[in-house]
């Protein structure tokens, strides 16, 4: 009679392992699913962006000239008037 009641308690809990186990894949493919979802998104925006980002980078390397050129006569200015105030 006992091997019956131990049978029974292994049979029951190997059922409920099943049903925990079955729940747990359905979560993990609801995250698959999300992931997934995400990473399109993820994909479709830095397709989206990395066309102006080259724009924009070109745009830096055409001002970056004129920017240096004005920080130069910006310290020639600065050493003028620290010369004429000396």
């Amino acid at each position: 009679m006992l091997w019956w009641i131990s049978g029974g308690l292994v049979v029951v809990a190997l059922i409920v392992l099943v049903g925990v186990a079955v729940s747990v894949m359905g979560r993990l493919r609801e995250f698959d699913n999300a992931a997934r979802a995400m990473q399109a998104r993820l994909i479709d925006g830095q397709r989206r962006v990395e066309p102006r980002l080259a724009v924009l980078q070109q745009t830096v390397e055409t001002i970056l000239p004129q920017l240096e050129a004005m920080q130069a006569q910006a310290e020639q200015r600065a050493l003028v008037k620290q010369a004429e105030n000396s």
